[in-house]
């Protein structure tokens, strides 16, 4: 039943020909043979009334994110198999290295990756707090609810007990950038977003997630990808949409999906945005970042975009927005990992309920847009949210979004705007990055 939905007259005749045949196959967009200097044809304009965003570019509903094919983790199955494919454990499974897939190296990478909060971290000359509630909260109980008695590193986790709840899969092709000489490009970024439980099953204020590079090899394939995408809003909800976004992430969260990276993984970072490990009170909501490493397994990195929180008001901060004043009005600007001779950019992001950004010297213009690019003013004072974007969830019911990203995601959102642009692109000479602003890697923040 749900092959038809791959013909000609149900994906619509805006479809590009050899985009048809790369969807009909199944075949990474990326591996097709492309000709950058041929214009690209659509048949007829999108517009943003085309343009379905729960099914296209942000994806919460429940017969998704409760569909127990994908959701569950099945030990049986690997690599780019159905079952199970969206679940915690197989997207960890697919950017371990090599020598780690056994269901006791597996549980050695998670559990690394989770006692870093236990103590002290330091990122770029910067020490991050310890959070050790992570072990009463999170540790002990899964490695109770795995059978674990013994040491941490004689325990096997139980993925099938991983307490993680998927709460969206998320499109943002406002992402992309163009590939150049030092940069192979991608056509933005896949996302799932999770909510992490507590020791009874109860939804934590804690939220986890994996960020990937869509990958690609040319230009061309940027549109390949908005195009799969895309013929996502013409399917119901219901198994066979299920499917056909199974087929679409998979080349994303599958082994070796970008060679070139560590582990041969598309992971650009995995985030996480929480307040249930706090250890003082009030309790003070915190953003980490983490990346593989290049011993392959996970470690804390810069938060992009983020000052340092102590330079907040500071002479230091003030002078150097005004020197990079044009950037950040245009949203342009990045925030180096050093500056003035210091630690700049920020290990990690502790959020106050109170936060208020202020940068000496520079207009009102300036200290907004500055302030709305960080993740720290992005969750809180600049877009008047109370932190969370995508706010967990409990089984049979959707994920709520914040006022922010509902207007982001609107028939005149830019999201949606950005996405129509793209999808109109009959040049690939006139073909822009995506205009959305989100963090930049640093070559600095490898170890």
């Amino acid at each position: 039943m749900c092959i038809a939905l791959r013909s000609i007259g149900s994906l619509q005749a805006w479809w590009l020909g050899s985009t048809l045949l790369v969807l009909a196959a199944c075949a990474p967009p990326w591996e097709e043979e492309q000709e950058d200097s041929l214009a690209v044809h659509r048949d007829a304009v999108v517009v943003s009334s085309t343009i379905v965003p729960e099914r296209e570019l942000f994806i919460n509903d429940v017969s998704v994110v409760d569909d127990a094919l994908y959701t569950t983790w099945d030990p049986k199955k690997s690599g780019t198999a159905p079952e199970g494919s969206w679940s915690f454990g197989r997207l960890i499974d697919n950017m371990v290295p090599d020598g780690m897939r056994s269901p006791r190296a597996r549980s050695q990478f998670i559990l690394a990756w989770l006692k870093t909060w236990e103590q002290d971290q330091t990122v770029n000359g910067l020490v991050i707090p310890a959070r050790p509630l992570i072990r009463s909260l999170i540790i002990d109980p899964w490695r109770a609810a795995s059978g674990c008695t013994g040491s941490d590193d004689a325990c096997t986790l139980d993925l099938g007990k991983a307490p993680f709840r998927l709460l969206a899969i998320v499109n943002r092709p406002d992402l992309r950038r163009l590939p150049t000489a030092t940069d192979p490009g991608c056509a933005g970024q896949g996302r799932f977003v999770f909510g992490v439980l507590g020791p009874l099953g109860q939804r934590l204020p804690f939220t986890v997630i994996f960020e990937y590079q869509l990958p690609i090899s040319h230009k061309l394939d940027m549109l390949a990808w908005a195009d799969r995408w895309h013929a996502l809003g013409a399917i119901p909800f219901g198994k066979c949409y299920n499917a056909e976004l199974h087929d679409v992430t998979r080349e994303f969260t599958r082994r070796k999906a970008a060679r070139g990276r560590v582990n041969g993984s598309a992971l650009l970072q995995i985030r996480t945005d929480e307040v249930a490990l706090s250890p003082v009170e009030p309790k003070l909501w915190e953003m980490r970042e983490f990346v593989l490493g290049s011993q392959g397994f996970l470690r804390p990195a810069t938060v992009k975009q983020e000052v340092d929180a102590s330079l907040n008001g500071s002479a230091l901060l003030g002078a150097w927005a005004a020197q990079n004043a044009q950037a950040i009005l245009a949203g342009q600007h990045e925030v180096p990992p050093r500056w003035g001779g210091s630690p700049f950019l920020a290990a990690s992001a502790p959020v106050p309920s109170a936060l208020d950004w202020q940068v000496p010297g520079v207009n009102e213009a300036v200290r907004s847009a500055f302030a709305a690019a960080t993740c720290s003013g992005c969750h809180r004072s600049e877009t008047g949210t109370n932190f969370l974007h995508v706010r967990t969830r409990e089984p049979g019911t959707s994920s709520s979004i914040s006022a922010f990203l509902a207007e982001q995601l609107s028939p005149g959102g830019p999201r949606v705007a950005d996405f129509v642009d793209l999808l109109n692109t009959s040049d690939m000479e006139q073909m822009e990055n995506g205009r959305g602003s989100d963090h930049l890697e640093h070559p600095s923040n490898e170890d």
